[in-house]
């Protein structure tokens, strides 16, 4: 299953189009399509919004466990998110639920972690080649990550398919580098672009008071309530680290969080920096 009908692998092979979020739907899809051995989620809600986070990350999974249970595949393995280990957000709850749902199931499954992406941290490029300042929250050194490509992502994944010592575990996983900061990544993209630094601070405490000013609205809105949860979402990255957390020291911690592949994120800024056209690059991946 793929977002786009055009992709060039898709030649010669037979399509089907369905809402995955849909039970119907993907009921009449279990009793056309052929056998299926593996199946691999990376499905996630786009906004994070509270109605759409239980629809992709919960409902729309559970209906392809239905049709991994019926056809009786081998494995069902699930891209998630390193950020669960501390759920405040709607869609990590909706992230959680379907985590527990699958490892309850009869199905043998992997679950995957990841840290963040590349492109979601690419989001200010264009900002800073028009001559703007970099954009952390607070210090921009009280969080990090070690953030991974999509191909070393990719590569992860598969490598986990068939493999005895992957069934039934959940793993973290990072990019190769260090952890860095948001104040370094500043540094990274102004040391390619050629640029003297030039920061901007921003105090996450804005966030809190913003969706304080909201909850009453909440009550009669689900736009309000929409709004609220994506400020939710902005503080919680901005107060929060893209690492395993140690529950014994109660902090995050770089030590503990695996590494794999061999693509850099500076290499990645690099390309991206003198690609023709950065909004194909980057789609709709880039957060901030």
């Amino acid at each position: 299953m793929v977002r786009n009908k055009k992709n060039k692998f898709l030649k010669n092979k037979r399509i089907y189009q369905v809402d995955i979020t849909d039970s119907k739907q993907m009921e009449l899809f279990s009793r056309e399509c052929q056998k299926v051995d593996v199946i691999i989620s990376c499905i996630g809600s786009q906004t994070g919004g509270v109605a759409e986070a239980w629809r992709v990350e919960y409902q729309a999974n559970k209906n392809l466990l239905n049709l991994a249970l019926k056809h009786k595949i081998d494995q069902f393995i699930l891209l998630s998110a390193i950020c669960v280990q501390k759920p405040k957000l709607e869609f990590q709850y909706a992230k959680i639920a379907f985590e527990n749902l699958l490892i309850g199931s009869s199905i043998d499954y992997t679950i995957i972690r990841a840290t963040a992406f590349f492109k979601s941290l690419s989001g200010q490029i264009r900002n800073l080649k028009n001559g703007k300042k970099f954009i952390y929250f607070d210090s921009g050194e009280s969080t990090s990550c070690k953030p991974i490509s999509q191909r070393d992502l990719a590569l992860y994944i598969v490598q986990c398919i068939g493999v005895d010592s992957s069934i039934n575990k959940i793993f973290p996983i990072g990019g190769p580098g260090p952890a860095i900061t948001p104040r370094q990544i500043g540094f990274l993209l102004f040391k390619l672009l050629k640029r003297e630094p030039q920061f901007r601070s921003i105090p996450s405490k804005l966030f809190t008071f913003a969706e304080k000013s909201l909850a009453p609205l909440t009550l009669f809105s689900n736009k309000a309530k929409n709004t609220q949860q994506f400020i939710k979402i902005a503080r919680y990255y901005a107060k929060e680290s893209m690492l395993v957390f140690d529950y014994k020291t109660m902090r995050y911690d770089a030590n503990l969080t695996p590494k794999f592949g061999e693509d850099t994120l500076e290499n990645h800024y690099a390309n991206l920096i003198n690609a023709n056209d950065m909004d194909d690059e980057l789609g709709a991946h880039k957060l901030f």
